[in-house]
C-alpha cells in the first residue's frame, strides 16, 4: 500500500544538537514506569532515567537497556506514554527538541501535536498525555536513550517569556503491534493521544477540507504479501466529507457511515494514503495478517463490488462478511456455472414453485434457470441441508462445501440434525455486467435484511397488507411470471419489498409502471392483471403512482433505520480519484 517518499517526516535520522549533559551512576536501576508488551526487565543507566525525568532547566540524558531475554517480533512499535509538568509553549517547542534515539535510528518526540493541526492545549495541556509509537526495526536488540536539545545554548538559561520551563515524564513503554495514525482516549479525566512518525497535515492548518498523510518508507510498510498486509481504519463524525486515496483508488464514505475501512485483503496498491474531509476523528493503519479462504473477509458492499477478482483467495468465488451486518455472508463467483453450482438447487428448494421444499436431482433442473443472484435465510439453508442429510442425497462438492462455511460461522447448527442458526446469505457473480452487479446487490442484500430484523419484515407487511388491489394483482402476477411461488406470503412480501428497493425512487414510476407491466403483455394468462395504459406517456399511471409512493415510503424507513436508502446499501464508494 505504501511506497517510500522520504526518510522521515517528523521524526529525524540525523539531528544536530549544541548541547546535552550526560550524567551516569555507572550501575543500574529498575524503572520506575510501567512497562508491557514483554516480560523483559528494562534497566535504567542513571536515577533519573529510573524515573523517566528529563528537566529541561537541567537536562539529562536517559538511558535505557532490556535484558536478553528480550524479543521484538516483527512488526512492532516501541510506544512511550510521557507528559510534561507544564505545557511546552510555542517558544519552547522552537528552541528545544526531545529526541528517541535507537540503534540506527533517531525520532523527534513531539511536545504538541500542531504537526497534525491540533490545538496543543487540549492534546499535550496540563491534563494531556502523548503516545508516540515509532516502529522498532529489525535491527533494535533493546537499548534507547531520550535526550533534550536546544537549538540556542541560552534557552534554558532565558526561559522565553519569563515561564517556567517544563519538566518531561515517562509514563509508561509498550511493544505492541505496529501501528501509525492518530486517535484521542479519555482515560481517568486526561485526554490521551496517540499518534506516531510519518504522519502529517497536508498543505498546513489552512486546507479545506483538511487533509492527513500516512506515508512510512518501504521499510517500514512492509508492502506486498505474503505475510500481514496494512488496514486502514478512519473513525468517523457525523457530517457531509470524508474520503481516503490510496494507490490509485479513491474510497468515499457515505454521509452516515461511522468508519471508513479498507481491509488489508483488498490492496489498493503502493504510494501514501491520503486522509480528507472535515469528519475525521481518528485514522489508523495497522498490519493484519491475510484471511484464509474460506474464512469471510469483512467489508462493505461498495468494496465488494469493487474488489480486485485477482485478489481473491480462491478463482471460483469470494467470500465476505457485510461490514455493518456481520450475521450476512455475501459470495461474489466468478461467473454464474459456479453460482449455479453452489445455489441452484437451493433456489428450487426455496422458492421455485412446483419444487418447494424437495430435493430436486440435476438431470430435472439441468436445463431450467436458476437465478443470476440469491439470497437464503438460515432457516430454509438448515432445512435444505437437513433433508439432504434425513434422505442421503448426493449433494454436489460445492454444496457440501457451502455446508461447511455455514456450519462454521453459526448460520446452520448440527447437533441430532441441522437447524438453523442466525444470519443468511446473499450471492451475486462477475459474469453480470456492472449495472446489473450494482442492482443485484442492492436487491439482495435488502433481503437479507429482511431475514434479520423484525420490524422490517413488519413494516414491510404492512405495506403489502395495505397495498391497492390493482398494484397488488399486478405485482403478483409479474411474481408467478418470474416462477415465484405466489401461495408463499413471505416469499411474495420480501420480493415485494426487494423489487422496490433495488433502485432509488426516482426511478420507481417507469420501471413499475412501463418496463414490469410491459414484460406481461405477451402473457394471456397475466395481462388481464394490468391496469390502462397512457397511450401518450407509455406508463400506466394507476402502478406509476403506487409503486413511486411505495419506494419513497421503504426508502426513507430504511434510511432512519441504518443509514441506507433505496438504491444503496453500501457506505463506500470505490473510484479512480481525478489526478
Amino acid at each position: 500500500m505504501f511506497s517510500r517518499r522520504r526518510r522521515f517526516s517528523f521524526p529525524l535520522t540525523r539531528f544536530l544538537f549544541l548541547f546535552s549533559v550526560f550524567v551516569s551512576c555507572g550501575g543500574t536501576d529498575p524503572v520506575q514506569f510501567p512497562v508491557r508488551g514483554t516480560s523483559a526487565a528494562l534497566a535504567a543507566l542513571s536515577r533519573n532515567a529510573a524515573g523517566g525525568i528529563i528537566d529541561f532547566a537541567k537536562p539529562e540524558k536517559l538511558e535505557y537497556r532490556f535484558d536478553t531475554s528480550l524479543f521484538i517480533p516483527s512488526l512492532s512499535s516501541l510506544e512511550i506514554e510521557y507528559d510534561f509538568s507544564v505545557p511546552p509553549s510555542t517558544e519552547t517547542a522552537e528552541q528545544y527538541q526531545l529526541v528517541l534515539e535507537t540503534e540506527g535510528d533517531s525520532w523527534a518526540l513531539p511536545m504538541d501535536l500542531s504537526f497534525l493541526g491540533i490545538d496543543s492545549g487540549g492534546a499535550a495541556g496540563a491534563a494531556g498525555v502523548i503516545h508516540y509509537a515509532v516502529p522498532a526495526g529489525d535491527s533494535f536488540s533493546g537499548s534507547f536513550n531520550i535526550y533534550l536539545s536546544a537549538a540556542d545554548s541560552g534557552a534554558k538559561k532565558n526561559p522565553p517569556g519569563g515561564k517556567a520551563l517544563p519538566r518531561f515524564q515517562i509514563r509508561s513503554l509498550e511493544i505492541k503491534k505496529r501501528w501509525f495514525g492518530y486517535y484521542q482516549a479519555d482515560e481517568n479525566g486526561a485526554v490521551h493521544c496517540f499518534t506516531s512518525p510519518f504522519v502529517y497535515r497536508r498543505s498546513g492548518a489552512q486546507e479545506t477540507p483538511q487533509s492527513y498523510v500516512i506515508d512510512p518508507p518501504g521499510v517500514f510498510a512492509v508492502p506486498g504479501s505474503p505475510g500481514p498486509l496494512p488496514e486502514l481504519s478512519v473513525e468517523l463524525l457525523p457530517g457531509r466529507e470524508a474520503a481516503a486515496v490510496a494507490g490509485n483508488l479513491r474510497f468515499e464514505a457515505s454521509p452516515y457511515a461511522a468508519e471508513l475501512r479498507i481491509p488489508a485483503d483488498f490492496r489498493p496498491g503502493a504510494g501514501p494514503v491520503i486522509i480528507s474531509g472535515d469528519r475525521v476523528k481518528a485514522f489508523h493503519l495497522r498490519y493484519i495478517a491475510p484471511q484464509p479462504f474460506p474464512a469471510p473477509i469483512t467489508a462493505d458492499p461498495g468494496l465488494i463490488l469493487a474488489w480486485p477478482e485477482e485478489q481473491w483467495r480462491d478463482s471460483r468465488y469470494e467470500l465476505f462478511r457485510w461490514e455493518q451486518f456481520p450475521s450476512l455472508l455475501i459470495f461474489d463467483t466468478a461467473d454464474y456455472a459456479v453460482q449455479d453450482r453452489l445455489f441452484k438447487r437451493l433456489a428450487f428448494f426455496t422458492e421455485k414453485a412446483g419444487f418447494r421444499g424437495r430435493l430436486a436431482p440435476d438431470w430435472e433442473i439441468a436445463d431450467l434457470h436458476g437465478w443470476n443472484a440469491h439470497d437464503y435465510r438460515s432457516e430454509d439453508l438448515a432445512r435444505f441441508f437437513e433433508a439432504a442429510r434425513a434422505s442421503n442425497f448426493p449433494l454436489l462438492p460445492e454444496e457440501r462445501e457451502l455446508e461447511r462455511i455455514l456450519l462454521d460461522n453459526g448460520i446452520i447448527r448440527s447437533g441430532g440434525g441441522i437447524s438453523g442458526g442466525e444470519g443468511g446469505i446473499i450471492s451475486i457473480s462477475r459474469e453480470s455486467p456492472a449495472y446489473l452487479r450494482s442492482t443485484f446487490i442492492v436487491h439482495e442484500s435488502f433481503h437479507g435484511l429482511f431475514f434479520i430484523d423484525a420490524e422490517f419484515r413488519a413494516f414491510s407487511r404492512n405495506r403489502w397488507e395495505n397495498l391497492s388491489p390493482p398494484a397488488k394483482r399486478f405485482i403478483t402476477a409479474y411474481f408467478d411470471y418470474q416462477h415465484y411461488d405466489i401461495e408463499d406470503e413471505y416469499l411474495v412480501v420480501n420480493e415485494f419489498m426487494a423489487h422496490i428497493l433495488q433502485q432509488p425512487p426516482s426511478r420507481a414510476s417507469r420501471y413499475f409502471g412501463e418496463i414490469l407491466p410491459s414484460r406481461l403483455e405477451t402473457s394471456p394468462r397475466r395481462r388481464a392483471a394490468l391496469p390502462e395504459k397512457d397511450p401518450v406517456t407509455g406508463l400506466r399511471p394507476v402502478l406509476a403512482e403506487v409503486f413511486a409512493a411505495e419506494a419513497a415510503a421503504f426508502s426513507a424507513w430504511v434510511n432512519r433505520r441504518w443509514g441506507l436508502s433505496a438504491g444503496r446499501v453500501r457506505q463506500v464508494t470505490v473510484t479512480e480519484p481525478a489526478l
